[in-house]
């Protein structure tokens, strides 16, 4: 990576610790290469396109930025150690939008740890950096070799790059660092296969297949499908951990003997028969009980006066009332 501007300055070296820690040893998983600059055609017939003055964006680029980013979290990359920045405000919104869409709110994949141009980003890095170039008409502000260097420069591991290539390989300013670039494919070679971290060593050839990834839409669609197939694992293994539904032993389960139902059947009949007895007996108890009472009101009707209010007492009080007056 330190030669994509090392050029820049004749005396720069190497730092002891990145020869001797692993993760600078290590190759960066599910990708053949540690650095790469991948050419993103028009998209629907667009390339650059500028909306206000000076706020340039680039849709291809801005997709395939963030399906790149998707991947890395599919396979496993903490989100936070991944950057995306780009040379223009108005491709830095665009990207924030595509976020927003696609894996903002996802719990599987997130935002990356930060989305802003090369400018704001100077003095800052992360492991791995994700760079939109944006510009397919003119080279832009980028051929300034400062901004070239800080770009070139955010990354400690890994850096991946999308532009048009065409444009930026003829710009003398750029050359140095665009003939290394150049040197490898300008197609996307993934190793979807391989997850993070991943004990591969840099230039030793992976064991899993590399898929070459021609455009965008190929990458989204890709993408996707991973994704989609990731959910479809995930709700099988949970479905593997729950515990089998318990079986009942068929000697456990009791079937009646016609003999028991008969008896049943039978005790049934007893029953219903003593309680029409029962309903019988109380129902002359209750008639010869009544009868002696009707005999003794109508002796007490006949032995007590007859008074003409004696059917409401309120006419009984008004009575009283008038006599008294």
């Amino acid at each position: 990576l330190c030669n994509l501007y090392n050029w820049r300055y004749k005396t720069l070296g190497n730092l002891p610790h990145v020869q001797l820690l692993p993760e600078f040893r290590t190759a960066n998983a599910g990708f053949l290469y540690d650095f790469q600059l991948i050419n993103v055609e028009d998209f629907h017939g667009v390339g650059e396109s500028e909306p206000n003055p000076y706020f340039y964006q680039n849709l291809g680029e801005a997709e395939y930025v963030v399906a790149l980013f998707m991947y890395m979290c599919l396979l496993g990359y903490p989100a936070e150690k991944i950057s995306i920045l780009t040379t223009y405000n108005g491709q830095k919104h665009l990207i924030r939008d595509i976020i927003n869409q696609r894996c903002g709110n996802n719990p599987m994949i997130g935002r990356p740890n930060k989305v802003t141009t090369v400018d704001r980003f100077q003095g800052q890095q992360n492991d791995y950096i994700i760079l939109s170039l944006v510009r397919t008409k003119a080279v832009g502000h980028l051929r300034d070799v400062r901004r070239l260097v800080v770009a070139m420069s955010r990354a400690r591991l890994g850096l991946y790059i999308f532009a048009r290539v065409s444009l930026f390989q003829n710009c003398f300013e750029l050359t140095p660092a665009f003939s290394q670039l150049t040197a490898r494919p300008l197609q996307l070679h993934i190793i979807p296969a391989e997850y993070f971290p991943t004990l591969r060593q840099n230039g030793e050839h992976p064991s899993h297949q590399v898929h070459v990834i021609k455009n965008m839409p190929l990458m989204a669609n890709f993408v996707y499908n991973m994704y989609m197939h990731m959910i479809q694992s995930t709700h099988q293994h949970r479905q593997d951990l729950l515990p089998p539904p318990e079986l009942v032993e068929e000697s456990e389960i009791s079937i009646p003997q016609e003999s028991e139902v008969i008896q049943s059947k039978e005790c049934e009949m007893e029953i219903e028969t003593e309680i029409k007895a029962r309903s019988v007996d109380t129902i002359k108890e209750s008639v010869l009980d009544e009868k002696p009472k009707t005999t003794e009101e109508k002796e007490e009707h006949r032995k007590m006066p007859e008074h003409p209010g004696r059917d409401s007492d309120s006419e009984d009080s008004e009575t009283e009332v008038d006599a008294d007056k």
